[in-house]
């Protein structure tokens, strides 16, 4: 039987020990490899499912910007993302139905357009973990949606719009220092409407203007409204309301008839015909509200996301000036965003 020195058994059972640790540390890594890769290919399997609440055609460009601005984030439609969305409603009273739809297909968020529709959004998301993202809507805080800019407090963040109002006047009197007489249909019960005429007193008491202000419900109590313009009106404002959006076509139409001037403290209205319009853009105010969306994707809890103010931008119709035989100032006209001519 050989013999085998102590050194010699030493330097043996080190090496033993030592391929023991290098088998056992390959086996951890490729382990650890494993695992990572798993992770990494169950996060690129991860998919969100989105609904969104539009109740009108005319905010379909705010949808476009929400889900360009969403594939800029990273959310590919198709491929990590779904959205539930099938159009605009068409109608408010549609909203109850598709937002429990939206909940009962597991949607992950609720994007709602609209003052109407974000208090409905409001109310059924309570008590709910489903986060929701709003934008346009005029005064989230007054309207009871969230407790403050700041601090939301509730299932809900997103873009508010108000605030534009002062300086739209400010362009109209640009364009027509002498307007006296301001007439105003207005749908007394929408928060958005009623905040407009609001803000529209406030400013047309320091400038010395007149505000004559009727209440419509329906399109056709607007077309006796616009059938009625006082005589010695000099402009028309279109506050924002869905109702009054839907029927842009017959107030820019009694309006150039009566050959008076049109504002509107929302922006989009220019393209439709309103001679003036400054406030939220349509298409980046979509893009703003998809960065607080892709917040709540990843976890931020919407009762501390500080709800944004969007940017304003000025609309000018110059078709519509030509229209009614109003001259804009070529300082308007350079300063303006937009311009249709």
């Amino acid at each position: 039987m050989p013999c085998v020195s102590g050194r010699e058994s030493y330097i043996t059972i080190g090496l033993k020990d030592k391929r023991t640790t290098f088998y056992l540390l390959l086996v951890v890594g490729l382990i650890s490899a494993v695992t990572s890769l798993f992770s990494c290919e169950k996060q690129k399997e991860k998919t969100y499912v989105v609904g969104i609440i539009n109740p009108s055609a005319g905010l379909e460009e705010v949808v476009k910007g929400f889900k360009d601005g969403m594939e800029k984030h990273g959310y590919h439609e198709g491929k990590n993302i779904t959205y539930l969305y099938e159009g605009p409603l068409g109608s408010i009273e549609k909203a109850d139905a598709k937002i429990n739809e939206m909940l009962s297909k597991n949607a992950d968020l609720i994007y709602s357009l609209t003052t109407p529709v974000t208090k409905k959004l409001n109310a059924a998301l309570k008590g709910k973990k489903v986060p929701g993202v709003f934008g346009p809507v005029f005064d989230p805080v007054k309207s009871g949606i969230v407790e403050s800019l700041a601090h939301p407090g509730g299932r809900l963040t997103g873009v508010k719009v108000r605030g534009s109002t002062p300086k739209a006047l400010e362009w109209l009197l640009a364009i027509a220092p002498g307007v006296k007489h301001i007439y105003v249909p207005f749908h007394v019960t929408d928060d958005a409407a009623s905040a407009t005429v609001t803000d529209l007193r406030e400013t047309a008491a320091k400038l010395k203007i007149r505000i004559t202000t009727k209440n419509v419900t329906t399109a056709q109590e607007l077309d006796k409204t616009l059938a009625n313009i006082p005589a010695d009106a000099d402009a028309l404002w279109m506050t924002c309301s869905e109702m009054l959006y839907s029927n842009v076509g017959k107030i820019v139409e009694a309006a150039t008839a009566r050959k008076i001037l049109t504002a509107s403290s929302t922006h989009s209205p220019y393209k439709d015909g309103i001679l003036v319009s400054y406030g939220e853009t349509d298409f980046v105010l979509g893009n703003q509200v998809s960065r607080l969306a892709d917040k709540l994707l990843k976890g931020a809890q919407p009762e501390t996301l500080p709800v944004e103010t969007a940017g304003y931008a000025l609309g000018i119709n110059l078709r519509t000036a030509r229209a009614i035989g109003a001259e804009v100032p070529n300082t308007v006209i350079k300063q303006a965003d937009f311009v249709v001519r």
